[in-house]
């Protein structure tokens, strides 16, 4: 399938190993420490990724929200937990900018999406936004689609009638529901 505008790598099916990153609260995948691995996530492949909250190459998750995005994405499947990923072979980059009450800032966004597209990944999943318009996040959104990254960022969750940072940005795809 060719969808007009999109990267290359897009053409490839879904579920083909294709790297996502979750940019997020992190993602419960690793037993270290306190945190456990989600057992819905057992048999999901995982990239190396970043922690830009406390500056650490271990992105788990204090909140969960970046968990359920990528059992969304990513979830394991005939394991009999749950449901089925979307894109249950694809490969998930944990990158954490949000905090355990869910805030974080520009800058470390600005970063994260940098190194989610010099790492490799070619889906960049942002389920976050809000505050104003950013040039240093603009700027990097710019740099992931001129690497080949396809950037999908929330539309918002304020019940507004326009579209939100990052997914105003004009290289930013975004997603919203009803």
């Amino acid at each position: 399938m060719r969808m007009i505008g999109m990267p290359k790598a897009w053409e490839r099916s879904q579920g083909d190993g294709v790297t996502v990153a979750i940019i997020d609260t992190g993602v419960a995948y690793e037993d270290r420490g306190k945190f456990r691995r989600a057992p819905d996530l057992a048999d999901t492949a995982f990239a190396d990724g970043y922690d830009f909250v406390n500056d650490t190459e271990h992105p788990n998750d204090d909140h969960g929200h970046g968990t359920h995005v990528a059992g969304t994405i990513a979830q394991s499947t005939n394991n009999g937990i749950g449901v089925t990923g979307i894109a249950y072979k694809a490969t998930i980059m944990p990158v954490k900018v949000l905090s355990r009450s869910g805030s974080g800032t520009s800058a470390d966004i600005a970063d994260a999406i940098r190194f989610a597209a010099d790492e490799g990944a070619r889906v960049l999943n942002l389920s976050l936004g809000g505050g104003m318009r950013s040039e240093v996040m603009a700027s990097a959104v710019r740099y992931a689609r001129k690497k080949g990254a396809l950037v999908v960022c929330a539309a918002g969750n304020g019940g507004r009638r326009k579209v939100e940072y990052p997914a105003a940005y004009p290289d930013a795809i975004a997603v919203s529901a009803v």
